[in-house]
């Protein structure tokens, strides 16, 4: 196990935390401006995951569904914008893991928002949240493709639209 997660899961169990702990590590690459951000909208989510990382069929749908859905609450302007996300790790805590001492859903990647009339490179983030869930938090924890993609629309939300 890597020294960071087992870290994270010393201090889950050390805290006997029944709920659950988010750490964001996101930053702006490139800011979107405050004009922009203002009257933007994001029209269209494109997904790209590294070749290493895992995850169910179904995932690139449940992502594009739950971030469209959280950037529809904060950036509701009338210019349209593209996102471009890319997926660079996704790990997801083990259930039985989580029941007995906790665990930890893990995020990173970027996320680059476009514009489509000439597909220039308006705002580029780096998204990162790891999500710590105590025994308690099982259930929370088990769906962690649809917990990991609200955090990345959050993340986004709070670092290019100020939400």
């Amino acid at each position: 196990m890597h020294p960071a997660a087992a870290a994270v899961l010393s201090l889950a169990a050390a805290l006997g935390l029944s709920g659950c702990l988010n750490l964001s590590r996101s930053a702006p690459i490139q800011p979107l401006d405050a004009v922009t951000a203002q009257g933007a909208r994001v029209a269209e989510v494109r997904l790209t995951t590294d070749p290493g990382v895992t995850v169910r069929p179904q995932f690139d749908g449940i992502f594009r569904q739950h971030v469209q859905a959280r950037l529809d609450r904060c950036a509701a302007g009338a210019r349209p914008l593209r996102l471009e996300a890319l997926i660079e790790r996704l790990d997801r805590a083990n259930p039985a893991q989580v029941l007995l001492i906790g665990g930890a859903n893990v995020l990173r990647g970027s996320a680059r928002l476009v514009d489509p009339a000439d597909g220039r490179v308006v705002g580029e983030y780096e998204i990162g949240k790891t999500i710590v869930g105590g025994r308690w938090s099982i259930f929370q924890m088990a769906e962690s493709e649809e917990q990991l993609s609200d955090a990345f629309g959050q993340e986004l939300c709070e670092q290019a639209f100020g939400d």
